[in-house]
């Protein structure tokens, strides 16, 4: 599953920019205090996008900053997890 959380930006900024570019995945939009601190201070996220792959156990088995195109470290990271992602045609 594929989750996305973000604490930082404007609530209607963010619906835009997940419509412009088509995400279908669910998303957490709260820029309230208590999630920039759950953001920041607990997961100690220093900027956006910080990207995690988290485990069957709940453990977090890979994390980057950054966008990329082509998915390479999440495929690494999934693949660490026996699990291979194909690409479109």
């Amino acid at each position: 599953m594929i989750l996305g959380f973000n604490s930082s930006d404007d609530k209607k900024i963010a619906l835009e920019m997940l419509k412009a570019n088509s995400v279908t995945f669910p998303n957490i939009v709260d820029a309230s205090d208590a999630a920039e601190k759950t953001a920041f201070q607990d997961y100690r996220s220093s900027g956006v996008p910080l990207n995690y792959v988290i485990d069957k156990e709940g453990k977090i088995a890979a994390a980057w900053y950054g966008y990329e195109e082509d998915y390479a470290q999440a495929r690494a990271a999934l693949r660490k997890l026996g699990i291979e992602i194909l690409e479109k045609k």
